[in-house]
């Protein structure tokens, strides 16, 4: 957790608050006819330029891959049992395929605390007969879970899904504070502007209560399609955290999660400076800095060969290490020097 953007869980409570305002898309469906979107893709450009991906044909169609992921299989200890593998862009590709994942809480963020977590698995389990995730709404019918890295662009979210033709499905990306959501309405949806088979996308800049219109369109039955939308490429230049939400009356189930991005180092240290000192405010608990051996108000003299000249230099230097490959951090502890090595996660 070196942390370049504050306060993840109040971002992310936010952003999954966010209920959509729009003007409704006339569209009438018999009731055989109605889309159930069985996969749906969101991609995010450097450059702002952003592809969403829907299907609402058969799962077995919707589900195959082209082909095979390229790239080199590496075992990380921060996801778990999902399959990963390092791309030669150095991109990962994180699968998180719940036919073999059997623990839903690898997908729960470090940074929530354990009555957030507790409360988290009321709500989401894994059906091993089904082989799917389950997302089960609370009282108030809604269920939220924060994907559990940070990421930055270029990044590709692809969720495939038993299917969906009730209720409202949210995908939503914060790059920085900046949000970016989509949402996906069926027959009981609660958004009353919104039409069976709707796809809205909305953005606002972390600074207004504003939101923009990016995209508005009715998706039908048994189609594979492409829409596009331009976000403003300041807005994802920071890491973006990602969630997917539901609320309906009954679970829904997910299939796979596919994540292709730049994936930071998380040390799990936040930092604070005083005068010249970077001092460890806070090691998270089960943290690579923790297993180390990094303490609370240890100063933070090096990452590797590059001194820590303030906190933003400092956590610069953690986001250029390499994740899973070993770093020696110097520190300072009751005014004597020491060398730990550390794998960032």
């Amino acid at each position: 957790m070196t942390n370049e953007t504050p306060s993840p869980t109040k971002l992310f409570i936010l952003l999954t608050l966010v209920l959509f305002s729009l003007m409704p898309v006339i569209e009438l469906h018999a009731e055989g006819d109605l889309p159930n979107i069985t996969s749906l893709q969101l991609s995010v450009g450097e450059d702002g330029n952003c592809t969403l991906k829907v299907d609402s044909r058969d799962t077995e169609e919707a589900h195959k891959r082209d082909e095979k992921v390229k790239g080199e299989e590496i075992k990380l200890e921060a996801f778990g049992d999902a399959k990963v593998n390092k791309l030669d862009d150095g991109r990962l590709n994180v699968i998180y395929d719940f036919a073999t994942i059997k623990d839903a809480t690898q997908l729960f963020p470090s940074f929530l605390n354990d009555q957030a977590k507790k409360q988290l698995g009321q709500s989401i389990s894994i059906d091993e007969d089904e082989g799917v995730l389950v997302l089960t709404p609370a009282n108030n019918k809604r269920v939220n879970l924060p994907l559990p890295r940070m990421l930055r662009p270029p990044f590709t979210v692809r969720i495939d899904l038993l299917g969906h033709s009730e209720g409202m499905f949210q995908l939503t990306a914060s790059p920085g504070g900046n949000l970016i959501a989509t949402s996906l309405h069926g027959s009981k949806t609660p958004e009353k502007s919104a039409s069976v088979g709707d796809i809205r996308v909305i953005s606002r800049s972390a600074n207004s209560k504003q939101l923009n219109s990016l995209l508005k369109v009715n998706h039908q039955k048994a189609e594979l399609r492409d829409y596009h939308f331009k976000v403003d490429p300041e807005a994802v230049k920071n890491n973006a955290m990602l969630g997917i939400g539901y609320f309906g009356d009954l679970p829904i189930a997910v299939k796979k999660i596919e994540i292709t991005a730049k994936i930071p180092p998380s040390f799990g240290i936040a930092l604070k400076q005083v005068g010249t000192r970077i001092i460890a405010q806070q090691v998270v608990d089960g943290s690579a800095a923790q297993k180390a051996g990094i303490r609370k108000n240890d100063v933070i003299v090096a990452i590797g060969d590059k001194k820590a000249k303030s906190a933003k230099d400092a956590l610069n230097s953690f986001s250029e290490c390499e994740l899973g490959k070993e770093v020696v951090l110097k520190v300072q502890r009751y005014g004597k020097d020491r060398a730990i090595k550390v794998i960032p996660q």
